[in-house]
């Protein structure tokens, strides 16, 4: 490795939300000095409460000792001025809302703030890279870097390269990312929902609309999907953990970008419209006063391939399409989705 993607010591978070708080307790945690940026001091306030209770956690379970945690929050510094947080980054990370004119806002800021050799990165989800880098003056410095929630378990990074993205641009994120403890896949082009994405939220969406069709109930396929799949977890609870918000957006981007097929099952819009967005307002497929679980009984009569064909296809076009190959899928499935199996894996068993 050449000392240039090692001159990475600094990084800059901007947006304090579920993944930027995250991020920066996992970029501190390797060593970097980090500086958290939002637009209000609430905010700042409730980002750093929430990596004090993360690290005490870890303190209490010995996964750390008291003084690590305490070097590691001594490593990050909160501040609601942006040419403040990014004066000095050798890398800056932004975690702001899904908003393309938002982003690109942001950007235009940070680029004239910025040092000359700093390197950009997005943690978007589903908004091309290509685009947001419209916003900067050096795209070849730009690209996408996205992390799973929560970032600080997660272990997948998706690296996704816009079209003017720099060979040195991707080593040096790559070479962050492992020292962060992750495993990155390249996405080979930037398309919507890259690679995780684009194959879980339309598995997602395809249990939804089966349901729709009144032959089965949500419990009955997530109890067979949990148990006779053996996911972590059934499609509408994985929705409601997730966000309807976040599905909803996602396939809407996918609407639009990939045709009609993709366009958002019935209930999962009707919840969206509703704001019943999943365990986040404490309502969405299910209810959350008590923690919703299915047993396997619910389950039977139930053929998981009716939902493990469309997750396979869906895999078999990221390849096909050229946005990665299959054995990029199956690791961005395991690691970023929790699947038991990537897709491919899965086809050779069955």
């Amino acid at each position: 490795m050449s000392m240039e993607h090692e001159r990475v010591e600094r990084i800059a978070v901007l947006g304090s939300g579920a993944m930027g708080h995250g991020i920066a307790q996992v970029a501190a945690g390797a060593g970097y000095t980090v500086t958290v940026r939002d637009i209000a001091r609430e905010l700042i306030d409730g980002a750093r409460q929430r990596i004090e209770v993360n690290l005490k956690r870890n303190v209490e379970r010995g996964r750390m000792k008291e003084e690590e945690a305490r070097a590691l929050m001594g490593r990050i510094s909160f501040t609601v001025d942006l040419a403040e947080a990014v004066r000095g980054a050798d890398l800056v990370i932004e975690a702001i809302p899904e908003d393309l004119e938002l982003k690109r806002k942001v950007w235009e800021e940070v680029s004239g703030n910025a040092g000359g050799g700093a390197i950009f990165a997005t943690n978007t989800s589903s908004l091309s890279i290509t685009q947001i880098a419209k916003a900067v003056p050096h795209p070849e410095r730009f690209l996408g870097m996205h992390f799973f929630n929560p970032p600080t378990h997660m272990r997948l990074v998706e690296v996704i390269p816009g079209k003017k993205t720099g060979a040195q641009a991707i080593e040096t994120v790559k070479s962050v990312a492992s020292r962060l403890g992750k495993t990155t896949v390249v996405v080979k082009k930037d398309v919507a929902g890259f690679i995780v994405n684009r194959v879980l939220i339309t598995y997602l969406n395809e249990a939804a609309k089966l349901v729709e069709t009144g032959r089965w109930t949500k419990e009955q396929v997530d109890s067979a999907m949990q148990y006779g799949a053996k996911m972590p977890m059934g499609p509408f609870m994985l929705s409601d953990l997730i966000g309807l918000d976040i599905v909803y957006n996602i396939l809407r981007v996918f609407e639009k970008g990939l045709g009609p097929k993709y366009r958002p099952a019935r209930s999962i819009e009707a919840l969206f419209k509703e704001k019943k967005l999943g365990q986040k307002t404490g309502e969405g497929f299910y209810g959350y006063k008590a923690r919703p679980t299915v047993t396997e009984e619910v389950g039977r009569g139930f053929d998981t391939n009716l939902l493990l064909r469309p997750l396979l296809e869906e895999a078999e076009k990221v390849v096909s399409e050229g946005i990665a190959d299959r054995e990029s899928v199956d690791t961005a499935m395991k690691l970023g989705a929790n699947l038991p199996m990537g897709p491919f894996e899965m086809k050779g068993v069955r």
